[in-house]
């Protein structure tokens, strides 16, 4: 599986191609991180406010929008999904 992150105004879009069927193992992380960022090394879930998925055959959308107040960024983003996502699921293209 490899993805894709960018910033789309003030939300974040993760694109994940090959996902196959772990698109819900995928999006389980992630919802994961937000109700326990306290265990994410780089805390940026914290400030995730929602999430919306979208998807078909292999491919998979997230975007993140983040709380009013705050603002995400793409990099430490990036590191979240690293700490996050099963080794054999992530592969950052």
């Amino acid at each position: 599986m490899r993805y894709q992150i960018e910033k789309q105004g003030d939300e974040i879009v993760i694109r994940f191609e090959d996902v196959g069927g772990n698109a819900q193992a995928v999006i389980d992380a992630i919802g994961r991180c937000r109700v326990n960022s306290w265990e994410c090394s780089s805390g940026e879930c914290a400030k995730i406010d929602s999430m919306a998925s979208c998807g078909e055959r292999g491919l998979l959308a997230l975007r993140l929008r983040p709380r009013s107040d705050l603002s995400l960024d793409v990099a430490t983003l990036g590191e979240c999904l690293k700490y996050q996502l099963p080794e054999h699921l992530g592969a950052e293209k």
